[in-house]
């Protein structure tokens, strides 16, 4: 059995990933190989060094989740690193920066699909960037809808290559869980495709009783994540739903919290601000995004919800 955990890397997560590792005999974590990581699960290489080398936004999340790792490696657990779109785009960096041009990528079968998705996606989100500081607000929106095709093609093509990998070291007999994040739900039909039916595969939204309980809806995810998982399924959707779930992702970026927060006060400051942030998006149509983003569009978050909060007692 196959059991896709899906969550947010906040560490009011790891309760709920905890009880579903320690159900399964493999985990496989959604993250690229590193040379010095079966040595920190050994012991012959301190934590607080290994988590040096993590470029991490979530340095309390990764401490606490590779203490948890280490435990479970001391009871005879499998744990693997499984993500081969980050490995080969890691390779493609190698190769320039030791002086390779981008017709060699292009050259190599294996690198050619990740530079040319990466490249299409890294120009949409430039390309937005641009655009938020300055352009109208409808061209502003058409940017974000562009990056989010951009960002779906290679979302598809990273879950692709995951679940193909994933199902080549999968155990009969052996119960495994694959850690994945929200966005990564197409992962579960591509396993499904590559196991052809010869493995049951169950999936977990790790945080559904904690974000049930709290009121929120779409497992928390926000409009622009929305948006892009529609374009990954290819669902049809018409333009006008697209382009408002495209105005209220520029509200919900300028308005949710970005930096790692941890439980004090409340156990679930994540969760409660990102179901804050979506009823307040949710409240609001094309027009009022478009009025509501003029006042926001260069305040700071703190700025951006005071605003946002006096517009909608003004407007409803």
């Amino acid at each position: 059995m196959i059991t896709i955990g899906f969550s947010s890397h906040h560490v009011e997560a790891l309760p709920y990933a905890r009880e579903q590792m320690e159900r399964h005999q493999t985990i496989i974590l959604e993250e690229p190989p590193s040379p010095s990581f079966g040595q920190m699960l050994q012991g012959t290489k301190p934590l607080d060094d290994y988590l040096l080398e993590l470029d991490s936004g979530f340095p309390e999340f990764d401490r606490r989740m590779h203490q948890l790792l280490i435990e479970f490696h001391r009871q005879g657990k499998r744990i693997l690193q499984m993500e081969p779109y980050l490995e080969r785009l890691l390779q493609i960096h190698e190769l320039f920066a030791d002086g390779n041009t981008p017709d060699t990528v292009l050259g190599m079968t294996e690198l050619r699909d990740v530079y040319l998705a990466e490249k299409h996606a890294t120009g949409a989100l430039i390309s937005f960037y641009a655009l938020s500081m300055k352009a109208p607000f409808e061209g502003v929106v058409e940017g974000v809808k562009r990056f989010a095709r951009a960002d779906a093609m290679r979302l598809v093509l990273r879950e692709r290559l995951r679940a193909r990998a994933i199902a080549e070291i999968v155990r009969a007999g052996e119960s495994t869980y694959v850690e994945a994040g929200y966005i990564h739900y197409p992962l579960y039909r591509f396993l499904r495709q590559e196991t052809g039916g010869r493995q049951e595969i169950r999936v977990a939204f790790l945080l559904a009783p904690l974000v049930r309980k709290l009121g929120g809806k779409r497992r928390n995810l926000g409009p622009g994540d929305v948006l892009t998982l529609h374009y990954a399924f290819d669902k049809k959707l018409f333009e006008a739903s697209a382009s408002l779930l495209a105005a209220r992702s520029l509200i919900y970026i300028k308005l949710i919290n970005q930096e790692e927060l941890l439980p004090g006060e409340s156990e679930t400051p994540h969760s409660e601000d990102e179901v804050m942030v979506n009823r307040l998006v949710d409240q609001l149509d094309f027009e009022q995004c478009r009025d509501l983003f003029d006042r926001i569009r260069l305040a700071d978050r703190r700025k951006a919800l005071e605003l946002t909060r006096a517009f909608i007692r003004e407007t409803m």
